[in-house]
């Protein structure tokens, strides 16, 4: 690679920027400092140049840079002699594309580019830049570059010719230079992870005009220069162990979902020449996690979810969330963390958590303290919810939350936002991801003797946020325990066979009809589609909806809700995204309609039909009605038994109002335990 002198850097600079950007730079001076940088395509560099210059750049960014500006400021001349206009390049080139964990001694001081997450963003800044100081003595401004944490004074004094030994120097604020700063902390995308590889994490400084740009949870493109600083080392002085961070010279923000997954024209026609099988969907179920044996209505309800629904803003502004929130509550051994483990890698965007040991700021955001150019600052770090933005946010074992960490979120299920207010930090950060969560029963396991929606373990106005719930029960079944033993133990040769074998084809009933790859990039490509309801679909959805209710008006029992007309159009816009369709057909309705069918007999059933009160509410209405006449009962026998009614007579009453001797019992202990009623004397009971 040819060496370039100072002169010869700047020469070409302002040949490039004379020739190619000239009306350009007038146009940002003149709008200056609301603009204060021009940008630069790499590869319009290697257009201009060729091949070499623009590599030397690379391998010499800091003095490139410097060269660069300064023939800016030769070509706008006196009229613009207070406006300094920043170089930034953009699509560097792969050959500049660094990985945080592949980043080695070699690529200190060069320019480099970085894909990841942000994890943290402080607050912006001032921070000198040159600082001017006036001596004592004969009141001459002094003005000193500042470079690294510490500000440097002047050794001696530009007029008096003093040295500060012998004279005294103060800052002048009025007449130094600041620049705007901010730091941030970049952690690679999970999606790029091998399995069991914790993320690493780099920092980097943000300076002038490209502060304030980005926010916990933004996926984006670093393009800066590889610095560091020694670390403190013992006795005061400096350790041969240096901290790298990135000063950053330019950002490019990831706008649309998905955008990490590259779509060749070849994987088009192969995504679209397999959209037009008519059985496409079943083998998209097919392909969700085939070791594990059965579990179909609950697979189909993951598919849908990969797809979504589409992301709404309405005409008033509001927002309705297109994301698809599914719970699997089930048995010990119903293989639910297996299935959020598949899904969350599957999902491009997916974030895999447990609640057993995740807390709501690791799963909204946190507010923490940390050294920030030896200052101590309070920094906002994205969580789980933040990190899959736009992705699916696998959560296992939501049960074993902690109450307060649960209510954390219940916005970032509905609104898709996390309102942040600590440490004297307001935020609103983004938080559009899908919700897969799983939990164990409240009693370890199943009763066969009570409602399913009793015994999940957690507040009803989360679970009425879901748009599925399944309920995997482990019930001893002749033919179905034999069907799974055979699947496992079949599944468990073939693994044993693969491992001594790397030529040996796996049993088709357990290869992916999809390969996960392909299944990942046809769920990317689906998403770019906003399918639109016919007028079929819609007559089909409220069809079902208002014969449902109707249903539920004797009695005022509420079958189902608003809420699940609206779980059905995301659930058959799901569908037809799976077809890629961009219309939504009665098939899609279909679709939606007997998956939520399934989810409402599984926990919403009763023997008068569907209750949705029993998921929303935890009582059902016929259990509600059966509250109110047992609480009729004892107040009217308290007039008789002044020191509690005894049990057997409240039994008695219930009976002959047609309340089943168990029936009354079992809501004489959940009054009791309600603190509705309370026991003075052994079985006699007063109403609270």
């Amino acid at each position: 690679m040819k060496e370039y002198t100072n002169a010869e850097i700047k020469q070409k600079f302002k040949e490039y920027f004379e020739e190619e950007r000239y009306p350009e730079l007038v146009k940002i001076a003149d709008n200056y400092p609301d603009e204060m940088s021009i940008n630069i395509f790499y590869e319009d560099m290697i257009l201009y140049f060729g091949d070499d210059f623009p590599a030397y750049v690379l391998n010499h960014p800091k003095r490139a840079f410097a060269q660069g500006e300064e023939s800016i400021s030769e070509i706008l001349g006196k009229p613009y002699e207070n406006v300094h206009i920043f170089i930034r390049i953009q699509k560097l080139p792969e050959a500049a594309n660094r990985s945080i964990r592949d980043i080695r001694a070699e690529d200190l001081m060069k320019f480099i580019t970085i894909d990841g997450l942000v994890r943290k963003v402080t607050e912006v800044r001032p921070r000198l830049s040159v600082a001017a100081f006036k001596c004592v003595r004969c009141d001459e401004i002094t003005r000193i570059e500042q470079e690294g944490g510490n500000i440097e004074g002047p050794h001696e004094c530009a007029g008096c010719g003093k040295s500060a030994q012998k004279t005294r120097f103060f800052l002048r604020l009025e007449e130094s230079l600041f620049t705007d700063y901010q730091n941030l902390e970049v952690q690679e995308s999970p999606e790029g992870l091998r399995g069991g590889d914790q993320p690493q994490r780099l920092k980097g400084w943000v300076e002038e005009d490209l502060v304030g740009k980005i926010s916990p949870g933004d996926r984006i493109t670093i393009n800066g220069i590889l610095d560091g600083e020694p670390k403190s080392g013992k006795g005061g002085g400096d350790s041969r162990t240096y901290n790298i961070f990135i000063r950053v010279n330019s950002i490019e923000i990831r706008q649309y979902e998905y955008e990490e997954v590259e779509l060749s024209e070849e994987d088009k026609e192969a995504i679209e020449e397999a959209a037009k099988d008519e059985k496409v969907f079943n083998k998209i179920v097919d392909s969700i996690s085939p070791t594990l044996f059965g579990l179909r209505e609950e697979k189909m309800g993951l598919a849908l979810q990969l797809f979504g629904g589409v992301r709404k803003t309405m005409p008033d502004g509001q927002k309705i969330r297109g994301d698809i929130h599914v719970l699997l509550v089930g048995d010990p051994g119903t293989a639910k963390s297996m299935l959020l483990r598949y899904i969350s890698d599957l999902s491009p965007r997916g974030m895999y958590a447990s609640g057993r040991g995740s807390t709501g700021a690791g799963l909204t955001a946190a507010a923490i303290r940390e050294e920030v150019m030896g200052e101590s600052r309070w920094i906002l770090e994205a969580g789980t919810l933040v990190l899959a933005d736009k992705g699916i946010a696998a959560v296992d074992e939501l049960d074993k939350m902690r109450s307060e960490d649960r209510s954390s979120m219940h916005e970032a299920m509905e609104q898709q936002t996390i309102s942040i207010a600590k440490a004297g930090i307001n935020a609103r950060l983004n938080s559009r991801c899908a919700l897969l969560g799983a939990a164990n029963p409240r009693y370890g396991r199943f009763e066969p003797h009570e409602n399913i929606s009793q015994q999940i373990n957690l507040p009803p106005p989360l679970i009425s946020r879901f748009d599925l719930i399944f309920a995997l029960k482990d019930v001893p079944n002749k033919e179905d325990d034999r069907n799974i033993a055979v699947h496992i133990l079949s599944a468990h040769r073939e693994g044993e066979r693969m491992m001594g074998d790397d030529r040996y084809e796996p049993d088709e009933m357990l290869k992916p009809k999809f390969e996960k790859e392909f299944l990942r990039k046809y769920v990317a490509y689906a998403k770019r589609i906003y399918p639109v309801m016919t007028e079929e679909s819609i007559d089909r959805m409220r069809e079902f909806y208002l014969q449902i209710r109707g249903e539920g008006e004797e009695g005022d029992s509420i079958p189902i809700t608003a809420r699940q007309l609206e779980s059905l159009v995301r659930l058959s816009e799901a569908s037809a995204r799976a077809h890629l369709r961009d219309t939504i057909t009665t098939v899609d309705a279909e679709r939606a309609i007997n998956v939520t069918k399934h989810f409402l007999n599984k926990v919403a059933y009763t023997e008068r039909g569907w209750d949705i009160d029993m998921v929303a509410s935890e009582v059902s209405h016929s259990e509600r009605t059966t509250l109110h006449e047992m609480r009729e009962i004892i107040r009217s026998l308290q007039n008789i038994h002044e020191g509690g009614v005894p049990k057997e007579d409240i039994i008695k009453d219930a009976e002959e109002k047609g309340i089943s001797r168990e029936k009354a019992v079992k809501e004489l202990k959940r009054m009791r335990k309600n603190g509705q009623i309370y026991e003075p004397v052994h079985d006699k009971y007063k109403l609270s």
